[in-house]
């Protein structure tokens, strides 16, 4: 027996003024797993997933998480419903560490200043930051590893 997802999205449309960004997308997550939407540039992947994370209201469609509909009215409600989001590399703070890029707004800290790496792991899945690239002059020493964000349209 399959286990239900743990997040679906059903119908989601999203217009703007001349064109439609998302056109009846559905999307199910089940635990666990990792998905890469893939698509060309305005195939409205950043769309889809800005109204994942509460930056954009559809205008069509429902987002349920264990089966349940949920409304984001903003980020914090997405977060608050354990929902994070690294946006395209343009987006990120070019000082920080991917670690604390993914962390953004919860990140714990010691001391009250310096990122808790060990709380941080807690946050985004156990030993996935400590596999991540440092900062230039950061304290702890990088390995050879690349992230790549590629993302696209959910047809």
């Amino acid at each position: 027996m399959e286990a239900s997802p743990i997040l679906e999205l059903r119908g989601i449309t999203k217009r703007f003024p001349g064109v439609v960004a998302n056109d009846h997308v559905d999307f199910d997550l089940g635990r666990g797993e990792v998905h890469a939407l893939l698509g060309e540039n305005g195939a409205g992947k950043s769309t889809l997933m800005n109204i994942l994370y509460g930056l954009y209201r559809a205008d069509e469609g429902e987002i349920r998480m264990k089966g349940k509909p949920v409304t984001f009215h903003s980020a914090r409600d997405a977060i608050d419903h354990g929902i994070g989001m690294v946006h395209q590399h343009f987006m990120l703070i070019p000082v920080m560490t991917v670690a604390e890029n993914i962390v953004l707004a919860q990140e714990p800290t010691q001391a009250g200043v310096l990122l808790d790496f060990d709380a941080a792991r807690g946050l985004t899945g156990g030993n996935y930051i400590s596999r991540l690239p440092r900062a230039p002059g950061s304290r702890r020493a990088s390995r050879s590893f690349s992230l790549r964000h590629t993302c696209g349209r959910n047809s």
